[in-house]
């Protein structure tokens, strides 16, 4: 029996083979590598953009209860009632007069910042200029503050040492802030209730918790506790904002767009339609008479951590910001919403 000839592969063959072998699996190596730097490109892409969502749903829900009072909108029909019994007109407790003078840490941020229910929404652009200090090392130059104040939407126990509303379900223009616990009438469900009170002050500081250098958004705002009666909080909100831009939508008060706009003893316009006429940036002098009827915030967020081989060059102009390329390894999202208070005054024309 003849057996055939056995015989193995040549080394030019084999040689052939191992090419071929590392063109394939270099190639396969490569692929898994982009596959793997553009998912991780997106996923980075996706978490800032929840970010970003994340911050605007905490301030819309806020700025869409400016200007809530209980049964009312009308903020001059507001009272302030201390633990003596005597009353503060809302007239006189706006920030821009003399402090109302009560005892305790309400003024720690300014004359009246705590009680200025007049203005439910106000606006600083570009530098921290209240009384009071800042968390998270300062806040950031050149980014916006804003401040919300409205009452709660649920009745609550009345509380001795914490500032709440008394609203009047039958008399709605015509209700108070108490700080004593004590409702100036007897309660009665859906009718005469008592609300929590809230001042809030959103704003970028330099570093988030236990991470220098990175920026965050946080709240300030007045609390409180059996354990800290008429105390300040200051909490991180979301790590990761490095600006925040605002701009308010005005309704001047002149709907016949005469010039002639008629005032309250506040100050505030009077004719109003809960239309937005223009918006303006913060510190615009309308403000001071016209009501704010929509906040446009512009949000901008950071990546925690700088990316190989990537560099933002990106040319950013939004609201007040002109012409800001970082020119550094962090990954951003620019994201805008315009937020429409629900609770404008609206006063029919004839």
């Amino acid at each position: 029996m003849k057996y055939a000839k056995q015989r193995g592969l040549t080394m030019i063959e084999l040689l052939v083979a191992l090419a071929i072998g590392s063109f394939l699996i270099i190639g396969a190596v490569t692929v898994q590598s982009q596959t793997r730097n553009t998912f991780t490109v997106n996923e980075n892409q996706a978490r800032l953009q929840e970010t970003a969502r994340y911050a605007l749903s905490v301030l819309e829900s806020d700025v869409q209860l400016a200007s809530l009072y209980g049964y009312s909108n009308i903020p001059e029909g507001v009272l302030l009632r201390d633990k003596d019994g005597k009353t503060y007109a809302a007239a006189d407790m706006t920030t821009d007069k003399t402090s109302i003078g009560l005892s305790g840490k309400w003024d720690d941020c300014g004359a009246n910042q705590v009680f200025s229910v007049v203005y439910p929404i106000q606006a600083e652009d570009g530098e921290w200029k209240k009384g009071c200090t800042t968390g998270g090392n300062g806040q950031i130059p050149g980014t916006d503050t804003l401040t919300v104040r409205h009452s709660g939407t649920e009745k609550v126990d009345p509380v001795d040492g914490r500032l709440q509303f008394f609203a009047n379900r039958l008399h709605p223009e015509n209700s108070s802030l108490i700080m004593d616990g004590k409702p100036p009438q007897a309660l009665e469900d859906n009718i005469k209730e008592i609300r929590d009170y809230f001042m809030r002050m959103y704003y970028i500081a330099q570093d988030s918790e236990g991470r220098p250098n990175l920026p965050a958004m946080r709240v300030k705002q007045i609390t409180s506790t059996d354990d800290a009666p008429d105390s300040w909080d200051d909490q991180e909100v979301v790590r990761g904002v490095e600006d925040i831009q605002i701009e308010l939508g005005v309704d001047p008060g002149d709907p016949n767009s005469d010039g002639v706009i008629e005032k309250s003893e506040s100050g505030l316009a009077v004719n109003v339609n809960g239309n937005v006429a223009r918006y303006v940036p913060p510190g615009d002098a309308i403000l001071k008479s016209g009501q704010v009827v929509a906040v446009r915030i512009w949000v901008r967020v950071r990546a925690e951590e700088a990316e190989k081989g990537f560099s933002d060059r990106r040319n950013y102009n939004y609201a007040s910001v002109k012409d800001f390329t970082p020119v550094d390894g962090f990954r951003r999202v620019l994201m805008s919403r315009t937020i429409f208070l629900r609770n404008t005054r609206n006063v029919p024309q004839s």
